[in-house]
């Protein structure tokens, strides 16, 4: 697997553990790295010599999903400390 499919995968599925552990702008930050490192994987998955594009792919969607889990955690911050 190439570097930035390694990268991707590791930064979306960080997303998702520190936006559901209460550090939901890391977690955006996180989410919204790994859409481009998921990017360049699937980019560079394309030679033959590196593998990855299925992770890539998979962390793209996964860093999706993880952008809507910090904004909607950090609503849900903002909401709940002001009750």
């Amino acid at each position: 697997m190439g570097t930035s499919a390694i990268l991707a995968v590791i930064a979306s599925l960080g997303s998702m553990f520190l936006s559901c552990s209460g550090r939901p702008l890391w977690g955006l930050i996180l989410a919204v790295l790994s859409i481009p490192f998921g990017l360049l994987g699937f980019l560079r998955a394309a030679s033959p010599e590196i593998k990855g594009g299925f992770a890539s792919i998979i962390s793209i969607l996964i860093g999706v999903v993880g952008v809507a889990v910090a904004l909607i955690a950090m609503f849900a911050k903002i909401v709940w400390f002001h009750w």
